[in-house]
């Protein structure tokens, strides 16, 4: 995208905004259909297909489930087809399960009475639209917009979205750097212990880089007086892996909960562990399923789910584990579970946890087998900056809470904006960054 057009744009909606009070949503729809289709057309006219679908077939349960249909169409067709024939598919996996939303509730309940503007602001608002977060139906009827100008929500929005380009260019992508040496090179046969560093590491960095994106698309929504939904909840400080799931990607787990786990569980509540146990696979395994059809995140699902359901029934036999132990359980199984889903492929898996669990493979150097490795080398430059990045994700990690209580100030931080921004032009990786992961799905 031609980001001098996109900043250019966005400055005039946002004068425009304030200017006309009176034709707010309509601004902010025409600013999001612009967007998109400067992004690719072939999405913005998607988006408003689908939108219109939904607005049509959402009053009885027979067109519920056509509407369902059509939808899922569109999502394999994405998936299976030709990659020059499928350029509608930004940001189709997001408002796709906001749309369904509506039709399972009509299913389920009653006939919905959505206007097809209100739906098409929900799906298309720009910030949240390639990458969510997902909103639930009662979600989509609380989402609104103010275009009176409120000082409060423009100082907040600006904070966020500092902080979570910090995050992003500062730490992710510099951890980024590091795990991928590892994890983009397969016929390497690295040794187990850098294996399992750099998955360590890579948990950190999906939850930065998704959480990056989070605060910038909140700031840009304040911007707007638009409250969108926090999707993480300072996760890595879990001690237990359902406290992590209640804390992280939060709106793709509620979508999940409320359309199958609820569901399931209380179609089997007769037996209401059993009933559990199969909700909470069922649910997970399809979270893996929805980020792509391989191996990596079917496994990456399973796994997340027999941890929860192993958790769940040690809890009903009165069996609870102390907060430290937790967290470093909580930390090393979820960045075991992430070792699948940057693999992907069933090959990928097969080849990190045969280094993992072959003997020879613990046998290692740790200058040459894990230190050059992860720094790309090992020469002064390359020991100073990997030094620097994990000192750096190690003072954010250690003050985290202050700082999120700083980004979601109402008060404009000059102070804190002014480090930020310092820290990213000294140590921002602005070339060697990779696309904010949840776009990829």
């Amino acid at each position: 995208m031609n980001w001098v057009l996109y900043i250019g744009i966005f400055l005039a909606s946002i004068i425009t905004f304030y200017k006309t009070k009176s034709n707010g949503q309509n601004i902010l729809l025409a600013t999001s259909i612009v967007l998109i289709s400067i992004l690719s057309w072939q999405s913005a006219l998607c988006v408003i297909i689908l939108t219109g679908i939904t607005t049509l077939l959402q009053d009885s349960k027979t067109k519920a489930w056509l509407g369902i249909f059509l939808h899922l169409i569109f999502i394999v067709y994405a998936a299976f087809g030709k990659k020059e024939l499928t350029l509608f598919n930004v940001g189709l996996s997001y408002y796709s399960l906001q749309n369904i939303g509506v039709f399972l509730l009509c299913i389920r309940h009653k006939s919905q009475k959505y206007s097809f503007k209100d739906l098409l602001f929900a799906n298309a608002f720009f910030p949240k639209f390639t990458s969510g977060p997902i909103l639930l139906p009662k979600e989509i009827k609380a989402l609104e917009y103010n275009s009176e100008f409120n000082s409060k929500n423009f100082n907040c929005g600006i904070n966020r979205i500092v902080f979570g380009f910090f995050k992003k260019i500062v730490l992710a992508d510099n951890l980024h750097i590091i795990t991928n040496t590892v994890f983009d090179d397969k016929e390497v046969g690295f040794k187990g212990v850098t294996i399992l560093l750099a998955s360590l590491l890579f948990t950190v960095e999906m939850y930065l880089n998704f959480s990056a994106y989070t605060d910038i698309i909140l700031g840009f929504g304040k911007l707007f007086n638009v409250n969108l939904k926090e999707n993480f909840k300072i996760p890595l400080r879990s001690s237990s892996v359902s406290e992590y799931w209640k804390k992280t990607h939060i709106s793709l787990i509620d979508w999940l909960t409320q359309n199958f786990f609820y569901p399931i569980s209380f179609q089997l509540r007769k037996n209401p562990k059993y009933g559990i146990v199969i909700g909470i696979l069922t649910t997970f395994i399809l979270s893996g399923l929805w980020h792509g059809l391989y191996a990596g995140f079917l496994i990456w699902g399973l796994l997340n789910g027999i941890y929860l359901s192993t958790e769940f029934l040690l809890k009903k036999l009165g069996i609870h584990m102390h907060k430290l132990i937790g967290w470093i359980l909580t930390i090393l199984f979820i960045s075991f579970s992430n070792l699948f889903f940057v693999a992907k492929s069933w090959e990928n898996s097969l080849n990190f946890i045969y280094q993992i669990f072959n003997y020879e493979s613990w046998s290692f150097n740790w200058e040459s087998d894990v230190f050059a490795v992860l720094g790309n080398g090992w020469y002064l430059e390359q020991q100073f900056e990997l030094g620097m990045i994990l000192i750096l994700i190690f003072l954010f990690l250690l003050f985290e809470k202050a700082l999120e209580k700083a980004s979601k100030s109402t008060n404009l931080s000059i102070t804190f904006i002014s480090i930020l921004t310092l820290l990213c032009f000294l140590f921002g990786s602005f070339n060697d960054g990779a696309e904010f992961i949840y776009m990829q799905f």
